[in-house]
């Protein structure tokens, strides 16, 4: 789902000094204890344009929590979700998320930290001792010196990339990129760029827009006179639904074939391009590529019908069922919760060191998919390897996890359905 430069004063001091104060100081031959329930910091926008993504991201927490706490809870405390509001932009997030840190009882797991506020919001956190599962995909955390990040879904270079091999998988070979001027749509073009000649096609034409203009006429007719096969996009559903009724008015009716990220398989946006250029372009033309995850293993039927059985979920979870980087953030949850137990501790500075050893290939040890089949694995002495709704976590030294793709189309109804899959490793050497 898709930054920036800001220098941190004494605010942050000031909220790892809480934090390890919260957390009994330094580390120690015996794990310190907590009493009362755990805060889970969801970071991402709850206001602002973006505020969407803040739903998305609630949706994974709430799922996991529903199941940790009817598991008995992580070492007897109960899990909240905890909304953190990061507005969609770096300016308000150090603020919001400092505040957060210092003043959030029990606050010792987060996810989110999304690629507009990821620059300044990880090193806040990552500074505080919390370990988090992040959904940004910028290019520049590929390598990083945060020991408690995690990302289990590609960077932006390799979405771009995939893009280009859906792409040129459907016969196209004449793109025109058309990317909204946020952090998040610009890191895919690197990727893109460096791929699509390696596949024998060319970039016919490559704009950057801003969002939310009234028009983009003039922005249209210079893709039209390009004469693109194929449009990859990514914009706001505002965005994309101005721009494309431009483009139909302007073409006689005509649209190209559309190739974006699986970010815009939302409500918002199905509504809003549907709206304007009707049901059939939306399900027939728009290809949306991300984060590939099976469908059918109990990981996965675990995760859904999480989804369906909490109210505040159930309307979302057709879309969620096709989306990485929230289904992302719920394994990192139960990857969190398991490290815990192993560490015989909930904070951060003792537990982080125990999460690969979840996620790692072992033998003997028992494959869980859910949190209550690792906490009883892990009660009757047996080791653990966590595969997840992404399936197999695969950390590289730091700390990312990329793992496959795959494209997806949205029904009628707003849901969507995967229509196929890109080799992560054919995606990995396009970017060599």
């Amino acid at each position: 789902m898709g930054i920036h430069r800001w220098r941190l004063a004494s605010p942050l001091a000031l909220a790892t000094a809480l934090v390890l104060v919260a957390c009994g100081g330094s580390q120690g031959a015996t794990p310190p204890t907590q009493t009362g329930a755990l805060n889970l910091g969801v970071i991402a926008p709850f206001t602002g344009p973006a505020a969407e993504f803040g739903t998305l991201l609630t949706a994974p927490c709430l799922a996991a929590t529903d199941l940790i706490n009817a598991s008995g809870g992580v070492l007897g405390h109960q899990v909240n979700c905890t909304s953190i509001d990061d507005t969609g932009d770096p300016a308000d997030a150090v603020p919001n998320v400092t505040r957060a840190i210092a003043t959030t009882s029990n606050f010792d797991f987060a996810i989110g930290l999304e690629s507009n506020t990821a620059a300044t919001t990880v090193p806040l956190v990552n500074n505080a001792k919390i370990p988090f599962f992040t959904t940004n995909g910028l290019v520049s955390f590929t390598k990083n010196n945060f020991p408690y990040y995690y990302r289990v879904t590609p960077g932006d270079d390799a979405n771009g990339a995939a893009f280009a091999v859906w792409a040129v998988q459907q016969g196209y070979k004449n793109a025109a990129i058309v990317f909204q001027n946020n952090i998040g749509s610009e890191g895919n073009l690197p990727g893109l760029n460096a791929a699509m000649p390696k596949l024998g096609g060319k970039v016919g034409i490559n704009l950057t827009i801003p969002a939310d203009s009234a028009s983009y006429s003039s922005e249209v007719a210079r893709v039209i006179a390009a004469k693109p096969d194929v449009l990859i996009w990514s914009a706001d559903p505002q965005t994309t639904a101005t721009f494309l009724a431009n483009y139909k008015s302007l073409n006689n009716g005509v649209l190209p074939p559309m190739v974006t990220a699986t970010d815009s398989l939302t409500p918002d946006f199905f509504n809003a391009v549907t709206k304007v250029v009707g049901v059939d372009y939306v399900t027939k033309q728009i290809w949306l590529v991300g984060s590939y995850f099976d469908q059918t293993t109990p990981a996965f039927n675990t995760y859904k019908n999480a989804l369906l059985a909490d109210a505040k979920t159930k309307d979302i979870a057709p879309v969620l069922s096709t989306v990485g980087p929230p289904a992302g953030a719920y394994d990192g949850i139960n990857i969190m919760a398991l490290a815990m137990i192993m560490a015989k501790t909930t904070v951060g500075s003792y537990y982080n060191s125990y999460i690969l050893q979840v996620v790692s290939p072992k033998s003997g040890a028992t494959v869980v998919g859910n949190y209550a089949d690792g906490k009883a694995a892990l009660a009757a002495g047996k080791s653990i390897q966590y595969v997840g709704v992404l399936g197999k976590p695969a950390f590289d030294q730091y700390h990312n996890s990329a793992g496959e793709f795959d494209a997806n189309k949205f029904n009628a109804d707003g849901s969507a359905t995967q229509v196929g899959t890109i080799s992560g490793s054919q995606v990995l050497q396009l970017l060599g």
